[in-house]
């Protein structure tokens, strides 16, 4: 059985993060975007993607984050570092008559960027370099209810689109590339989000429901050597994903969290096809503690399985993909403004004989409306 160190390549790269294991199926799951909700573990149902958690917003709220991350990746005893900066998503909030609020947003959804090279063979004279840069995106806008002051229901419209462009080059002995096959891929579709929660002073429990939803994607594949271009359009059918959360206080400096994120997705076709798929879960846990009344320390811990399988040594094998990560931040105010969050976190990914360590760093820049509303007077 030959081995193939299948390792990533150092560069820098615009996307959320490259892994080797973004080369499978519609690439990587995008987590949260969002330094608050990370530094507790990045639970889904709890963030401000949960058009549902909305029940006390009184003032307009915006939110602008960034990424910069590295990621080492190990396989037949090589290893490969890759890094990325990028803005990572934006929101906004506002409160409406009735106690209503509107909801802006964009984010990623799935992320396509990596870099890949495969060692040269014995009875070959090049080896592979495979590279990707893309992904899933979605737009948001919403509308949420609160009522009584301690229940929330949200639901918004988010239109997914993106799009990839992966190269297969082909490098001889003198590293000069032969050949350069390319395959290029748009994403079109709709779906949206109900959610919906209760909150105390002391309790809050939130849950989120996306129906399943269908993707149309058009390939174009361009073979060097090959006189016709191939093209094909084809859909892809994703069940439904559920995301629950809750969070308690006991005493007014400590807070904690639990998150619980399933996609069953075992049932999603390609063009009617089983897409070999798994079922999958998230699980995660946080505590926020409040050093000083502006000052919060939040540390958190998850652990997921991937809707797909990596690649093994062994070409025509796979393996189960498993993730840890471990999560720590913190808050800075910023005067007549809001806050800048921050959150660092350390992810070890596993698959047969590939690990992938990874760091990051967000930053969110918060917004919060301060200023009152002027009185004109006559005269004045």
């Amino acid at each position: 059985m030959k081995k193939t160190a299948t390792i990533i390549l150092a560069t820098l790269a615009f996307g959320w993060g490259q892994s080797f294991f973004n080369m499978r199926g519609l690439g990587g799951i995008v987590p949260p975007a969002d330094a608050r909700t990370t530094g507790l573990g990045s639970p889904c149902a709890l963030s401000p993607l949960n058009p549902g958690i909305w029940v006390t917003l009184n003032q307009t709220s915006l939110a602008a984050s960034g990424l910069a991350g590295i990621a080492v990746g190990t396989q037949s005893g090589s290893s490969r570092a890759v890094g990325t900066v990028r803005p990572a998503s934006a929101a906004v909030a506002a409160p409406l008559p009735l106690q209503c609020r509107a909801l802006l947003g964009i984010d990623d959804r799935f992320n396509q960027d990596f870099d890949v090279w495969s060692e040269s063979l014995p009875d070959t004279a090049y080896r592979r370099h495979v590279y990707s840069h893309g992904g899933i995106h979605a737009l948001r806008a919403g509308i949420a209810k609160s009522l009584l002051g301690r229940f929330c229901l949200g639901l918004d419209y988010s239109h997914l689109l993106g799009g990839s462009k992966e190269e297969w080059r082909f490098e001889g002995n003198s590293g000069a590339y032969s050949t350069t096959d390319t395959i290029e891929t748009d994403y079109a579709g709709n779906t949206f989000q109900a959610g919906a929660s209760f909150q105390t002073s002391r309790f809050s429990i939130a849950a989120l429901y996306e129906p399943a939803m269908t993707l149309t994607a058009h390939r174009l594949k361009h073979v060097h050597g090959v006189v016709a271009d191939s093209v094909r359009t084809y859909r892809i059918r994703l069940p439904n994903v559920m995301a629950f959360g809750g969070g308690v206080e006991p005493t007014d400096k400590l807070g904690l969290s639990l998150g619980l994120d399933l996609r069953p997705w075992a049932g999603a076709t390609l063009d009617d096809v089983d897409a070999g798929y798994r079922n999958t879960w998230r699980i995660s846990a946080g505590a926020e503690y409040q050093l000083s009344p502006e000052y919060p320390l939040r540390i958190g811990y998850s652990r997921q399985t991937y809707y797909f399988d990596a690649l093994t040594s062994d070409p025509t094998g796979t393996a189960a993909i498993t993730e840890d990560g471990l999560y720590v931040g913190t808050s800075i105010p910023v005067p007549k403004f809001g806050s800048l969050d921050l959150s660092g976190s350390v992810l070890l990914r596993r698959a047969d004989d590939l690990t992938e360590v990874a760091g990051r760093l967000m930053l969110t820049l918060s917004y919060r409306e301060t200023w009152a509303r002027r009185t004109r007077r006559w005269g004045y």
